[in-house]
């Protein structure tokens, strides 16, 4: 007679129907969902480090604590309940006995140990296996296929950021600083996107773009002249001049929030072409504005990727 006992227990999913993974490597968690992607696969790879191996290695801490109250529940719960019901009846039994048994206690069980899948940033479906997964941050790998997609992270990654601006609506006037936090992180994120999708395509592209400076997606003036070099490309033909005039006032504002608290320094004012009247002052666009911003950048992103001769 075997000692093993095998149960089957069924992994919750969110209201997305997406089930929770960490990787057994980098230990970063992403979700994915079932059912999508390619059905012939056993192996799943991390979204981040690109580690595969077998997917139950990918199952998280709180699944694992989860199946075990639940295989305590299957194994145990049912000769535990048959033996209080033994007691009981012997209980019975007894009470014409000249010695009485007592059987004290409750329902014998088990808690079940439930847990909530994390909120994530990014959504993504690949747009070569079709598996539909969710990461944190911008840009990742598909845990099915490993292809890289930027261009999909990149639009998914903005379409996160306008869901974050729309959040100001809701906001009361009154709370000026929580108001001028997400605008300014909204810039933010806008360009760390535009920035993760250049070192991408630099990867992927290593003949076209140089090497240095490492920033060249957060440095307009560096990124015009190495598209210009490499794919003569014309930044401001593809902009436009408003366009241009957008994302380098942005990138402004992005960099004294960064390193400046907001507030309008010398350079700011000779590199955006602003008044002087401006200097020590905090720099807060609108959300308009800012939504403006990153219809631009987002179409900009896309005109490079057809530059470099993929559409995806």
């Amino acid at each position: 007679m075997g000692d093993e006992v095998r149960v089957h227990i069924t992994l919750p999913v969110d209201d997305q129907k997406m089930l929770g993974r960490q990787c057994p490597s980098c230990d970063q968690y992403f979700k994915l969902k079932p059912g999508t992607g390619l059905q012939d696969i056993t192996t799943t790879a991390c979204p981040y480090c690109e580690h595969r191996s077998d997917s139950s290695d990918f199952t998280t801490d709180d699944q694992i604590e989860y199946a075990k109250s639940v295989a305590v529940n299957q194994v145990l719960g049912p000769p535990l309940q048959e033996l209080q019901r033994s007691l009981e009846r012997l209980e019975h039994k007894s009470r014409r006995s000249l010695i009485q048994f007592k059987a004290i206690g409750t329902d014998i069980r088990f808690p079940i140990k439930y847990y909530e899948e994390k909120d994530l940033e990014t959504i993504v479906e690949c747009d070569n296996c079709g598996l539909l997964f969710a990461v944190y941050g911008v840009f990742a790998s598909c845990p099915d296929c490993l292809r890289l997609n930027p261009m999909s992270m990149f639009k998914n990654s903005l379409k996160a950021v306008r869901k974050r601006l729309a959040v100001i609506e809701n906001i009361p006037d009154t709370e000026m600083e929580l108001r001028q936090g997400l605008i300014a992180d909204s810039i933010s994120a806008g360009v760390s996107a535009f920035d993760g999708l250049g070192k991408k395509l630099r990867m992927q592209r290593r003949d076209v773009f140089p090497p240095r400076p490492r920033n060249l997606f957060q440095n307009l003036r560096a990124l015009e002249e190495a598209l210009g070099n490499c794919l003569g490309f014309d930044l401001k033909k593809s902009t436009g001049e408003s366009g241009y005039q957008q994302l380098n006032y942005m990138f402004q504002v992005r960099h004294i929030w960064i390193h400046n608290f907001g507030e309008a320094d010398r350079d700011f004012v000779e590199n955006t072409s602003s008044d002087e009247s401006v200097l020590g002052a905090k720099v807060v666009p609108s959300r308009q504005e800012v939504s403006d911003f990153l219809d631009v950048l987002e179409g900009l992103g896309l005109e490079i990727r057809t530059a470099l001769g993929d559409s995806g």
